[in-house]
C-alpha cells in the first residue's frame, strides 16, 4: 500500500536533482519535451513544475529505479535509447518524447519492461 501511494505522487523537487545526476538534462529534454532551460527554471524552483511535466518525470524515476538493480548509470541512459522488441521495435525515447501521457498504452509498456528487470510489476 505504501509503495503504490509513493508510486502515485509525484515529487519534482527530489526527483529533478536525481534525475539531472543520472539522465542529464540533455536525455531529460528528450523524455520530458521540455527545453534545457525550463528545466534549470523547475529543478532550482524559479518555476513551479506543471502538473503534467511533474507526472511524466515520475514516471521516468520510476523506470530509472527498475533499471538501477540491472544497469549501471551508463547503462540505464543507454537502455532509454535502444530499440525493443517488446516495443514493436522503438527505443523507450522513441515512445516517451514530446507531451506523452504516462497512462497512454506505449508508456505503460515502457514502464513493464523496465519492471520485469527489477522484478516488479508496473501499475
Amino acid at each position: 500500500m505504501i509503495y503504490n501511494a509513493i508510486e502515485a505522487s509525484p515529487m519534482p523537487t527530489s526527483e529533478w536533482i536525481s534525475m539531472r545526476e543520472l539522465l542529464k538534462d540533455e536525455l531529460l529534454e528528450r523524455l520530458l519535451g521540455v527545453s534545457r532551460q525550463s528545466i534549470e527554471r523547475y529543478a532550482t524552483r524559479e518555476r513551479q513544475t506543471p502538473q503534467a511535466v511533474a507526472d511524466r518525470l515520475h514516471v521516468i524515476a520510476l523506470i530509472a529505479s527498475d533499471l538501477a538493480g540491472s544497469y549501471n548509470e551508463f547503462g540505464i541512459r543507454r537502455w532509454f535509447d535502444r530499440p525493443r522488441a517488446q516495443l514493436s521495435g522503438k527505443s523507450p525515447s522513441a515512445i516517451l518524447k514530446g507531451d506523452w501521457d504516462p497512462d497512454a498504452d506505449m508508456p505503460r509498456k515502457v514502464r513493464e519492461l523496465a519492471a520485469v528487470l527489477s522484478g516488479a510489476e508496473a501499475a
